[in-house]
């Protein structure tokens, strides 16, 4: 599966593309602009020697794949960091301390955030009834949201 020609915004890179094809994309891209970027950084300090850092050219990325490699690395970030991952680790018994500890958040946000999730799963649901939260699965996410520290 190739990537689309232009990824100008992360949804372009995202529609029926796996992860690791987007990885594997960010990488390359990653990788040659650091070494171009080293290579302006060696000649500019005068310490750049063609034979133990390679003489061959190295071109900066073009604006194109700037974007391209900015518009990947949030659609990567948004598939690593959907918020169903909080509610699978709520299901698994997961706290809301535990989970606002691990990624870095108080509970408060990690609530609301996942709140907004279920409110959007369960009127996908209503739209699409074989997709999102059902109402009895977005009453217990609700509860969730609900259930106080000390209930946990």
């Amino acid at each position: 599966m190739t990537l689309p020609e232009n990824i100008t915004t992360w949804r372009d890179a995202r529609y029926d593309v796996p992860v690791s094809r987007q990885l594997e994309r960010y990488n390359e891209l990653a990788a040659r602009n650091e070494s171009a970027r080293a290579r302006v950084e060696l000649v500019a300090r005068g310490i750049y020697d063609p034979d133990r850092h390679g003489a061959g050219d190295r071109p900066p990325l073009t604006v194109a794949e700037h974007i391209e490699l900015l518009a990947l690395a949030e659609c990567i970030a948004r598939t690593v960091r959907h918020p169903a991952n909080i509610h699978h680790a709520l299901l698994a018994g997961a706290t809301w301390a535990d989970i606002a500890h691990a990624v870095g958040s108080d509970e408060h946000a990690v609530r609301r955030d996942y709140r907004q999730w279920a409110d959007d799963q369960h009127d996908l649901n209503r739209h699409h009834p074989h997709l999102g939260m059902t109402a009895d699965e977005y009453a217990a996410a609700t509860a969730r949201v609900a259930q106080s520290t000390t209930d946990a």
